[in-house]
């Protein structure tokens, strides 16, 4: 083990992490209050055509009125990060107080220190290890802010895609493994397209947040393997599970409560990225 290597990681994650909650902070209050503005002017057009009389036959107007709705959804794909509204009163918003909480920062920055150095120690001297950290200080940093504001910003997961892509390719390029990159597109345009057929078909199930970070995850974990991806949401799955039961026990939630899935998708993703190999050999491989 690089001692070195480990340490300075491990000091490299702290900082990371006490910079990146207050930043994901203010973004997740800019992002909230951008998504009540639209949503705002989407009831206020919808008021307005409702008000004005229809013309042609019937069949044109329900013709129009499937677009202006399928117009709609695709609007509200690219602007929501959080869950509607009108579920706020049955959903687990206030597990971990929002704001300026030093607390809370303290905590994420140990833990994003703490998977840096666990990355560190897993990759070693390889170029991967910079994108799998970003990707690790991206998955405590949307974990809080659902925890917080129950909600995924976009910014974080564009932001962080913006760093994790090319790094990838970079590593496949020095490494001569571009094959990864094969199962990074598979992962990632798979795990999309499931997550929003979930938000397409159930919108309350999710918000589009948690589709965005589907997409991240898998494209990430898929350079390691699409055995990789598949631990990362299986574990995920798993593990929002147990969350869901264990607050309905210890709280007055119910079934049809919404809770944050973020954090339970992002504990899928780091068991993946460090014991996903050999998760996998057990599922798939047990007599070997």
């Amino acid at each position: 083990m690089d001692t070195l290597l480990v340490v300075g990681t491990t000091v490299a994650g702290l900082i990371v992490g006490a910079v990146l909650d207050p930043l994901g902070q203010s973004e997740a209050e800019r992002s909230r209050l951008e998504d009540e503005r639209r949503r705002t002017e989407r009831i206020a057009d919808a008021e307005s055509a409702g008000a004005t009389p229809g013309s042609g036959t019937d069949e044109h107007s329900a013709l129009e009125h499937l677009e202006e709705s399928v117009g709609e959804a695709l609007s509200a794909a690219d602007a929501d990060d959080s869950d509607d509204p009108a579920l706020e009163d049955r959903t687990v918003a206030t597990l971990v107080p929002a704001g300026a909480v030093p607390i809370r920062t303290g905590v994420a920055a140990v833990v994003t220190a703490a998977l840096f150095g666990a990355a560190a120690v897993h990759f070693g001297r390889d170029l991967v290890l910079a994108p799998y950290c970003v990707f690790l200080a991206l998955l405590v940093g949307v974990s809080v802010t659902d925890l917080t504001h129950r909600l995924v910003p976009r910014r974080m997961i564009y932001g962080a895609l913006a760093l994790i892509v090319p790094l990838l390719v970079a590593s496949s390029a020095v490494d001569h493994t571009w094959h990864s990159l094969t199962g990074s597109l598979i992962g990632g345009a798979v795990a999309f397209a499931l997550f929003f057929a979930v938000w397409w078909f159930i919108p309350r199930g999710m918000g589009f947040g948690d589709v965005r970070l589907a997409g991240a995850i898998g494209f990430t974990t898929g350079w390691l393997s699409l055995l990789h991806a598949y631990v990362a949401f299986l574990a995920g799955f798993l593990v929002g599970m147990v969350f869901g039961l264990v607050l309905m026990v210890v709280s007055s939630a119910g079934r049809k409560t919404r809770i944050p899935f973020a954090p339970s998708l992002a504990v899928g993703a780091m068991i993946a990225v460090f014991w996903g190999g050999h998760i996998a050999q057990s599922l798939f491989h047990p007599g070997t």
